[in-house]
């Protein structure tokens, strides 16, 4: 991406950089490990992290190959995938997709952009029987991932095409999922949830969401009551998103305590 090439140039080059941009990102993926993780910084991995579309098509394929190669297959996930993706979720929230009074903010398009989110989110490989954790079916492990999915997911979860994501991340890791940052993350989501001006109506989210607090509340019962405050919140967010399902949730055995707390007070 030279300084002197003007936009036009750029684009009708495009697709002569597909493919070595495809090949250089994961190029950086298999030799990250080896090196030191300042090295890889500064040299390999910043000149992707600036706002360009070019730059971007190597990220998204470094992302999704770290996370592939030493995530979802290592025995033993190298100590510096996760401050490189770290990198990498900073570059997503910087971008102007996301600026909440942005063109159609949260709307994320292309191909780039989205395949960056799925494997930051660590859903871009949904079955591999092979793999050492997640894409097996082995979500014991979660906990090392939650630092960068609750950065991501609390920025900008607002995003219709996030929370998809971040849902569909809870529907495979299923009773895994640690209850206590999922009622952080999804409350730091429905409280910004008016960045996302009304994107998120006839979608099928609320009640996906819904759907997670049900299985959750019924793993982790008795839920401590701080738990059941907190999901008592998200239920009465959805209500007002206009899901029926969670008017009847707030009526079950696991908020039964709760509920006549708040009723009798």
């Amino acid at each position: 991406v030279p300084s002197w090439r003007d936009r036009r140039s750029q684009q009708d080059r495009e697709t002569h950089l597909f493919e070595w941009s495809h090949t250089f990102g994961a190029m950086i993926a298999r030799a990250a490990p080896f090196l030191e993780l300042e090295w890889v910084r500064e040299h390999l991995l910043r000149p992707f992290l600036v706002q360009d579309t070019e730059t971007l098509q190597v990220l998204a394929e470094f992302a999704s190959s770290m996370v592939t190669r030493h995530v979802l297959d290592a025995v033993e996930v190298p100590s510096n995938a996760f401050p490189l993706l770290q990198d990498c979720v900073a570059r997503v929230l910087s971008d102007f997709t996301f600026w909440p009074s942005g063109h159609r903010a949260g709307e994320v398009n292309g191909y780039d952009m989205p395949k960056l989110i799925d494997a930051l989110l660590f859903v871009n490989v949904e079955s591999a029987p092979g793999a050492a954790r997640f894409a097996n079916g082995d979500w014991s492990s979660i906990g090392i991932v939650m630092p960068l999915v609750t950065q991501l997911v609390t920025s900008i979860g607002w995003s219709t095409y996030v929370m998809g994501k971040f849902l569909t991340l809870c529907e495979r890791a299923g009773v895994a999922y640690p209850l206590d940052d999922f009622i952080k993350q999804t409350s730091a989501v429905l409280t910004s949830i008016a960045n996302a001006k009304g994107a998120w109506v006839g979608t099928s989210l609320p009640a996906r969401t819904a759907g997670i607090i049900q299985r959750l509340a019924e793993e982790n019962y008795a839920l401590r009551v701080d738990q059941a405050q907190g999901l008592l919140k998200l239920l009465d967010a959805l209500i007002d998103l206009g899901d029926r399902r969670s008017a009847a949730l707030q009526q079950t055995e696991a908020f039964r305590g709760v509920r006549e707390q708040r009723t009798a007070t």
